[in-house]
């Protein structure tokens, strides 16, 4: 979507991107020494379309992405508009060398799984 529809429009941020809560981020920084799975730290694009072509070698240059996905932004959203803190625990399913349905369905399970354990361990540290 236009950089200027967060920053421009409701719900006016400083800029386009929406800040992870400081205090979780610290939490899941330390679990992630602990965790038996490896977890990292950057920036997820989210967007209302799938990238395919240029349009992914721009987003990639534009932004460094970790992941890119298609629900992040209107949850972190809601959180800001409503005050409550934010913080994505994503898994990946398929990457841009291994894409198509037949690796997301095949890793879509594991994911699941993956991303369950990390929420309901980062619930329980709180």
């Amino acid at each position: 979507m236009a950089d200027d529809i967060l920053t421009d429009f409701h719900p006016w941020l400083q800029s386009v991107y929406f800040q992870t809560d400081k205090k979780l981020l610290c939490m899941d920084k330390e679990y992630s020494h602990t965790s038996k799975f490896p977890i990292l730290f950057g920036t997820i694009v989210t967007g209302e379309q799938f990238i395919e072509g240029k349009e992914r070698e721009q987003i990639n240059k534009k932004f460094a992405p970790l992941a890119v996905d298609m629900e992040t932004a209107g949850i972190a959203h809601v959180c800001y508009v409503n005050k409550i803190p934010f913080l994505a625990v994503r898994t990946i399913t398929y990457t841009a060398a291994h894409n198509g349905i037949e690796n997301f369905e095949k890793n879509c399970e594991m994911a699941l799984k993956i991303s369950a354990e990390i929420t309901t361990d980062l619930i329980n540290k709180i």
